[in-house]
């Protein structure tokens, strides 16, 4: 046999050896069949489209914890805070410079043995007291004021007669506020006015008998 011979003859058995042996593997059973080709694949983890994005849950309760607080304290409020207030007030706690001095509230002459003095509280009606002094010395230890006027008798020695009205109090609202009335022994009106104390101030009026 000729050299050319045996190369197609070579030629040709390994071309059919190729061909036989592919047509056995993709006949064999270990070939996958083509309808399952992906399904081994892991999932893709892309959110879908129409997956609505829901709100995420905060982990944060700062919000709930402030609203929580003010509410507490809202609660047990101590409702008599207000009233203690108003309570301290009435030992001097009010402090307010135009009220704190004394006042003079004018003089007046009169031949009648002695005065009547009406006053009362013309301000809110929260406990004010006074004490009354004529020429230094203590006449009526305590008045208590209230919205009816209260008459006060004092007798007069010839000359000058200094009475003062003393602030005890001054009540829970501030100041010790009083409005007064004098009447000679006659009934008739020499004079009139008001004052405004804080605790321990004085009001004075100077009568003169002739």
């Amino acid at each position: 046999m000729s050299d050319q011979k045996y190369f197609f003859l070579t030629v040709f058995l390994l071309t059919f050896a190729v061909g036989s042996a592919q047509g056995e593997f993709m006949n064999s059973g270990t070939a996958l069949p083509q309808g399952n080709i992906g399904f081994g694949l892991p999932k893709s983890s892309t959110p879908s489209v129409f997956t609505p994005n829901l709100p995420q849950k905060s982990t944060s309760s700062r919000g709930i914890e402030s609203q929580k607080i003010q509410f507490e304290q809202q609660k047990f409020a101590n409702p008599s805070d207000a009233v203690k207030d108003k309570l301290n007030e009435k030992e001097g706690g009010f402090d307010s410079k135009a009220f704190r001095k004394n006042q003079y509230l004018g003089d007046f002459k009169t031949k009648s043995a002695y005065v009547k003095i009406s006053c009362r509280d013309f301000g809110e009606i929260d406990g004010d007291e006074i004490r009354v002094w004529v020429n230094d010395k203590v006449m009526i230890e305590r008045v208590y004021l209230d919205g009816d006027f209260q008459r006060i008798e004092l007798g007069l020695e010839p000359g000058f007669n200094k009475v003062d009205f003393e602030a005890l109090n001054q009540g829970y609202s501030g100041p010790n506020t009083a409005q007064f009335m004098v009447f000679d022994d006659k009934g008739s009106l020499v004079s009139s006015n008001q004052w405004n104390l804080a605790t321990g101030f004085k009001a004075t009026i100077i009568i003169v008998k002739d």
